[in-house]
């Protein structure tokens, strides 16, 4: 109800021709309105359900879908998984949300097709203290990994709860679950935890990174700054470079606007994400992935894959 009452407000009383969203709940409920009344919506959900430009021809966003996040994490347990007498065994945690369910059918089909036995799915509410019983449901399924799609708050739960009951599962996360602050709120529990990252930390060596720094100096230096920092950032420079081009053709409209983005090719963001492209026939933004790894309290690049760009992902 908030996000229609602020849409309604934006596109009435404000006239806006673009608008740049937030989560998923909120941006699947407005998708129908957004392509209806052909408002561009770059939202800060990576679901791969926005991807489909026949369905949704009015969405976008900034990075690898959900989707693909989990795909490659699980390419990433394959790997990783020594024993070849038997597969590895893992585990999806999900809240019973958008955002926790968007990229789960796309992951039950990538373990099929990569060797992969999901063996336990476990939903948690929307917020929670203690995560013990779904790790004891966990543990005696014998999952090796186990993916959370959760905010950090919970990831941090359910890590600490496991250190305290020994498991010895390898965990990873989704994109909102991981980042400079799941080391601070889990401490030694996030110690080898893998998880998805869409943008690079902050201050990592890339040529994108220093303009962002002295920016961040210069305007608000007591401010933290982390990946979701980097990813505003980013946001910024391809709406506004849309925006540049919808009215160089002197078509500042929604659907001036929309058609800009998809002329968006290999559109270069300095190494802080994956260049970006849209067309009009696909709005996966990149299928570049990087997982990321805890060592010592400090996130490490562990593995970059390259994620198929197949059409029946498109949308899954």
């Amino acid at each position: 109800p908030e996000a229609v009452a602020a849409y309604k407000r934006m596109t009435g009383d404000e006239k806006v021709i673009m608008i740049n969203g937030w989560g998923t709940g909120d941006t699947e409920g407005l998708k129908a309105q957004v392509n209806q009344e052909k408002i561009p919506y770059v939202s800060a959900s990576f679901s791969a359900h926005l991807t489909d430009p026949s369905k949704t021809p009015y969405n976008f966003f900034v990075g690898p879908s959900y989707s693909d996040g989990l795909r490659a994490w699980l390419r990433w347990v394959k790997e990783d998984w020594k024993d070849k007498s038997r597969n590895p065994k893992a585990a999806f945690f999900y809240g019973d949300n958008a955002y926790g369910k968007s990229p789960i059918e796309a992951g039950r089909r990538f373990c099929k097709d990569t060797g992969v036995d999901l063996v336990d799915e476990e939903i948690v509410p929307g917020a929670f203290q203690d995560a013990t019983s779904q790790l004891l449901n966990m543990k005696q399924k014998g999952a090796d990994y186990a993916y959370i799609n959760v905010t950090t708050t919970g990831v941090s739960t359910i890590l600490r709860d496991a250190k305290k009951l020994g498991l010895p599962t390898k965990f990873g996360s989704n994109p909102y679950g991981f980042g400079e602050a799941l080391p601070q709120v889990a401490k030694e529990a996030a110690e080898g935890v893998t998880g998805v990252m869409v943008d690079v930390p902050f201050g990592e060596d890339v040529p994108g990174m220093k303009r962002l720094v002295d920016f961040h100096k210069k305007n608000h230096p007591d401010d933290t700054h982390d990946t979701f920092y980097v990813r505003g950032w980013t946001y910024v420079q391809v709406w506004s470079e849309a925006l540049k081009r919808a009215d160089k053709t002197g078509k500042l409209s929604g659907e001036g606007v929309k058609a800009a983005l998809e002329t968006l090719k290999d559109f270069d963001l300095g190494g802080l994400t994956a260049p970006v492209t849209y067309t009009s026939s696909d709005h996966r933004p990149t299928t570049t992935v990087n997982i990321y790894q805890i060592k010592n309290g400090k996130l490490t690049k562990a593995k970059q894959y390259e994620m198929e760009r197949k059409q029946e992902w498109l949308g899954l």
